[in-house]
């Protein structure tokens, strides 16, 4: 879905209560941001790696850390919350042709 070095455009900004409490920085939303590393899920909440069922993509930001688990891994943000900036420019073109 992403890739490192890609632009990306957070989208969705509505964190639970427990990643607010947990992360030392969040995206902000409409504001773009290049992706560091892409990765298999990290919960956030719990701060573990799943092996038993398969998590939805990950991304890291370039600029932004975020706490690490007892294996030393990093949490990063769920890919699903993103859209790359080219998405974001076509869908604006798009948008401003529909207009009449």
């Amino acid at each position: 879905m992403f890739s490192v070095g890609q632009k990306v455009v957070l989208v969705d900004d509505k964190w639970p209560e427990s990643v607010k409490q947990l992360y030392l920085q969040l995206p902000v939303k409409d504001t773009v941001y290049v992706v560091r590393a892409v990765r298999v899920g990290v919960r956030a909440d719990e701060l573990i790696m799943d092996m038993r069922r398969v998590l939805e993509q990950s991304i890291l930001l370039m600029s932004i850390y975020n706490p690490t688990n007892k294996l030393g891994v990093e949490a990063g943000f769920a890919a699903s919350r993103f859209r790359t900036l080219d998405e974001i420019k076509t869908s604006a073109v798009k948008e401003e042709g529909a207009v009449v």
